[in-house]
């Protein structure tokens, strides 16, 4: 009984392999809204014809940035420029394991007060 049963489930498999092929033909044969491509015309071999013009979309997207997009680009070159300083100015002095100091143009970053450490004889 269990000797055939690979057998039957690979010819199951492609047998719905099959009709699912058939129904996908189907629905394409059958629906009206899909635009058929076209078939491929050489131009270069015929040159009285002309390659057409893609026609304009009605809701095209914009390319042209705009100021915020330049600004925050700008702003991220900087960053990015000031990163790049530091880092050289890091490997220059060959003290790879400092930390960074921080430029003056940069963001105050807020201090925390030390926390203390907690021992056995000391509670807080």
């Amino acid at each position: 009984m269990f000797d055939s049963l690979p057998s039957v489930l690979i010819a199951l498999f492609l047998a719905l392999c099959v009709l699912w092929l058939i129904w996908q033909m189907f629905r394409r044969l059958l629906s009206p809204g899909k635009r058929r491509r076209e078939p491929f015309r050489d131009v270069e071999s015929h040159p009285g014809l002309e390659a057409p013009t893609a026609q304009p979309a009605t809701a095209t997207v914009s390319t042209i940035p705009d100021a915020a997009d330049v600004l925050a680009l700008k702003a991220a070159i900087d960053n990015l420029a000031r990163q790049v300083a530091a880092l050289e100015r890091r490997l220059a002095s060959g003290q790879a394991s400092v930390p960074p100091q921080p430029l003056p143009g940069d963001r105050a970053v807020e201090q925390r007060s030390t926390i203390p450490s907690v021992t056995p004889d000391h509670r807080i």
